[in-house]
């Protein structure tokens, strides 16, 4: 059976991070595998779509693609909502990836009433620490979660976890459905021929003996590029000739207050902002680092963990990072605490011991290979795909 596969994302927008990535390599490798693949999105900060275009069709890589015209900050989509009306009962399964918009609240409800099986991939917005915050307003938060997304998690077929560890933060909303857990993937075809060293140190203008530390993701709270910014510091004391790079857009204006903590601690010099990069030059900036560090206060997979072991790369992590375990079981890195020193000591251990960093590294990209390449992840979710379709069926017999 060729299972019709209907994925649900807010948006598609490359400066969206890890989700979006995920989903579209996610759906690519699927329709290699031959399910028949839709991804419904809105247009939202799509750059070679057009705001204008509404229920727009775009093939793929043998993914159907559908955009659809949108309001924020919900991302109300009434064209949306109607498609889903009508062609939702269609699919076999639907596969939701996050909460808290329109779009995705919309899919589950028209799953829910077409009996159609669907799981939701949460994105590490249950972890408590993402749970009681809000961008916007925390009791407007509580409200759409009481009268949409609990309703919705607890009513599907099973909940979609990338890591142990990010189903165990969730427990304390002791939801009702089904928990999977199927990690993320890296697209490996991108990373197994590597670039050589030194593009990414042309272009911050470094040579090659200069000591660089990497951070790579957007530029947000949850990043914890305050720790960073403060680590670094402590870095720069013992090793002045160190640089850091702080690589990744900022959607949200927090580049402004990290360019402050820069000028308390005295490192403005020795800190470089690059907005969004390209695939090629992500790589660049991956192979020309000594070290990779994220110190995030809450991260559900940590995507750009897996590049850059992918890409032979020690990588330094918090214990609020959910791969941690799987990082310090590889020996690909370093699990440090929430704390400046703690994150110092680390980061100039791999800067003074390029021995120990090149074995982690080497350590990294084998395990990278072995544990995220999408194909064996596809293969797992399928199986997941063809066991909730079963249980669905039975279910819809006995009521």
């Amino acid at each position: 059976m060729k299972i019709k596969v209907l994925h649900v994302i807010s948006n598609l927008s490359p400066r969206s991070g890890g989700p979006t990535i995920v989903a579209r390599t996610l759906s690519a490798y699927q329709a290699r595998a031959q399910l028949d693949v839709t991804v419904c999105s809105t247009n939202w900060r799509i750059p070679d779509r057009g705001e204008a275009l509404d229920n727009s069709t775009y093939i793929e890589g043998g993914v159907t693609y559908r955009y659809f015209q949108s309001w924020t900050p919900l991302l109300i989509s009434l064209s949306m909502n109607k498609w889903f009306q009508i062609n939702l009962k269609l699919f076999d399964i639907v596969h939701i990836h996050g909460l808290y918009r329109f779009p995705v609240t919309s899919a589950a409800w028209w799953a829910r009433k077409t009996k159609v099986p669907f799981l939701i991939r949460p994105h590490g917005s249950l972890d408590p620490f993402l749970f009681n915050q809000s961008r916007y307003n925390l009791l407007l938060k509580r409200i759409y979660e009481r009268l949409f997304d609990l309703p919705n998690l607890n009513h599907a077929d099973a909940v979609h976890y990338s890591t142990e560890e990010e189903a165990k933060r969730a427990a304390f909303l002791k939801l009702r459905s089904k928990s999977i857990v199927v990690p993320n993937g890296i697209d490996w075809e991108n990373f197994n021929c590597l670039p050589a060293k030194g593009s990414f140190r042309r272009f911050l203008k470094i040579d090659a003996k200069t000591p660089l530390v990497l951070f790579l993701g957007r530029i947000n709270f949850a990043k914890g590029l305050d720790l960073l910014i403060l680590s670094f510091a402590l870095v720069a004391r013992q090793n002045p000739d160190a640089r850091l790079a702080v690589v990744g857009p900022d959607n949200e204006g927090y580049r402004t207050k990290v360019r402050h903590w820069c000028k308390e601690q005295k490192v403005q010099d020795k800190v470089f902002f690059v907005d969004h990069l390209g695939l090629k030059m992500v790589k660049e900036a991956y192979v020309d680092s000594d070290v990779f560090v994220l110190t995030s206060y809450t991260e559900s997979f940590g995507l750009t963990v897996v590049e850059a072991m992918a890409s032979e790369t020690p990588v330094i992590i918090s214990d609020q990072v959910k791969t941690w375990r799987e990082v310090q079981r590889a020996g690909a890195g370093i699990m440090v605490n929430l704390d400046p020193v703690s994150v110092s000591t680390a980061i100039n251990l791999l800067l003074s011991n390029q021995a120990k960093a090149k074995s982690m590294g080497l350590r990294g990209r084998a395990a990278a290979k072995e544990l995220y390449a999408w194909p064996c992840i596809v293969d797992q979710l399928t199986q997941a795909y063809m066991e909730l379709i079963e249980e669905k069926k039975v279910s819809n017999v006995c009521r």
